[in-house]
């Protein structure tokens, strides 16, 4: 049994016997016998409801880790599929859209989060700087039309000093250039996005963070 789980009890213990031994005194019951009764069914009641919530959160917390991991590999397996090409759309603040073909690369810790690299002076790079705004499609897998496009997506430029220190945190982003001197990093942090194909249904995941 794991520490913490051994404290909860202990306090949940500590607590009921109070809260019986309270009772008992407000309704002055006399006899051992009575006593005893009384203390037996307080306490399993009171004793049940935390246990009953604790077991509850225990095993919705166990299904949003198992429904976490399954999501995780999917989206694994689907970009395993995948060329590490999307098309990546971005608005300015007029409402004018802008949409290129580029390459990325998916960070190794966090599997909802992209990097691309692009030069600093391009209309895509602007845009993300006024709005925050973009949208990508990924290619699609000849045989099954397997593709992945995004719902919702926070888009942030990556440059100056912060790029050094993200291409040191994430050396996977290198593969993307050579030479970083007139680059910035764009990096998409996913919300939610759909997997699609030709023969199954659309399937939409939602992130955490």
């Amino acid at each position: 049994m794991y520490t913490k789980r051994f404290v909860q009890l202990f306090v949940i213990f500590l607590v009921t016997m109070f809260i019986a031994t309270f009772i008992l005194q407000q309704l002055n019951i006399q006899g051992y016998v009575y006593q005893a009764l009384t203390l037996t069914i307080v306490g399993y009641i009171i004793l049940t409801i935390p246990l009953t919530i604790l077991t509850i959160l225990k095993q919705r917390k166990k299904f949003n880790n198992s429904t976490s991991n399954q999501s995780k590999d999917m989206l694994q397996k689907t970009l395993e599929t995948l060329e590490n090409v999307m098309v990546l759309s971005t608005v300015s603040e007029s409402k004018a859209l802008t949409t290129s073909v580029i390459t990325f690369k998916q960070s190794r810790s966090e599997s909802n989060v992209f990097y691309l690299v692009t030069a600093g002076d391009t209309q895509r790079v602007a845009q993300i700087r006024a709005t925050g705004r973009a949208a990508f499609t990924t290619w699609y897998q000849a045989k099954t039309g397997q593709r992945i496009s995004s719902n919702q997506v926070t888009a942030t430029i990556i440059d100056d000093r912060e790029l050094q220190h993200t291409l040191d945190k994430h050396p996977e982003i290198k593969e993307l250039s050579d030479d970083f001197s007139h680059q910035v990093i764009i990096k998409l942090r996913v919300h939610t996005l759909i997997i699609e194909s030709f023969r199954d249904q659309p399937r939409v995941m939602t992130f955490e963070n």
